[in-house]
């Protein structure tokens, strides 16, 4: 079974308007480049919240949300470098961990990126995404016995959003699939494409032909 199929998504949260800063300047270059990055202008952002930080190096949301920006452009090196930045002015910032988690993924850093989504969840041990990711990089590192304890999490009642649910059960599918349980593996992959996640009927088709939900 070809591990490379995966799905994403990508969390983000931006600060408010108004950055940590008492520099004037700093934050008339911080809120353009809040403007720009919700015109999808992340190059322009990148010049403004750089331009921030000279004016105020302990501006934390700025390196915060230019490592975002860079993350945009998959710039993934130039975004861990802002967010590793950030976690110094402030070790505490918990979602910024998060975020960092997610540029190492995309560098199949999985092993560093299990460590900052573990401490993105001791900051927010109700966050799905978290586990979700962590469990998908567990699964790169075919820690599968982990990644089924954070899916599991995710599953359990009234934990997570539907969509957050229906990739827990894909990817239990296929942790499942790897430890050779095919038949609970096809419950799982039958439930998940019920609730339309694409990925999971494309592989019940294949795996599961028996279990095809009708058109």
């Amino acid at each position: 079974m070809n591990r490379g199929i995966y799905a994403i998504l990508f969390f983000m949260v931006f600060p408010g308007i108004s950055g940590q800063t008492d520099n004037r300047d700093a934050l008339v270059f911080y809120n353009h480049a809040m403007f720009l990055i919700g015109r999808k202008d992340y190059i322009g952002a990148i010049v403004n919240f750089t331009e921030a930080v000279r004016r105020d190096s302990l501006f934390l949301q700025a390196y915060e949300n230019r490592g975002v920006a860079r993350y945009y452009l998959n710039d993934y090196e130039g975004a861990i470098a802002d967010y590793d930045r950030a976690l110094k002015i402030n070790p505490y910032d918990y979602n910024t961990y998060g975020r960092r988690g997610w540029a190492k993924f995309r560098l199949q850093q999985y092993s560093e990126a299990v460590i900052d989504f573990s401490k993105a969840i001791e900051g927010d041990r109700d966050h799905a995404g978290h586990y979700l990711i962590r469990g998908q990089a567990k699964f790169k590192l075919q820690d599968f016995e982990g990644a089924m304890v954070d899916f599991n999490r995710v599953l359990k009642p009234f934990f997570g959003t539907r969509d957050d649910k229906r990739n827990a059960l894909f990817w239990r599918a296929m942790v499942k699939i790897e430890l050779g349980q095919k038949e609970s593996a096809c419950r799982d992959l039958r439930e998940s494409a019920k609730m339309k996640f694409k990925m999971a009927i494309e592989l019940l088709d294949i795996y599961c032909p028996e279990l095809t939900l009708p058109d």
